[in-house]
């Protein structure tokens, strides 16, 4: 009887997974406030920005 070789699939693992993730409700005051320091950081994405 011949071995089935069972192939890898999927994705690899992340080295270092995000595992904490956080939600912001902004008002309106707020959002903007966020979008103009957002602007003057020059940062690609958000994102980026909030680390």
């Amino acid at each position: 009887m011949k071995e089935k070789r069972k192939s890898k699939s999927g994705r690899n693992p992340k080295l270092d997974p995000a595992v904490y993730r956080y939600t912001v409700r902004f008002n309106e005051e707020e959002h903007n406030r966020f979008l103009a320091m957002f602007g003057k950081s020059g940062v690609y994405a958000r994102s980026v920005f909030l680390k």
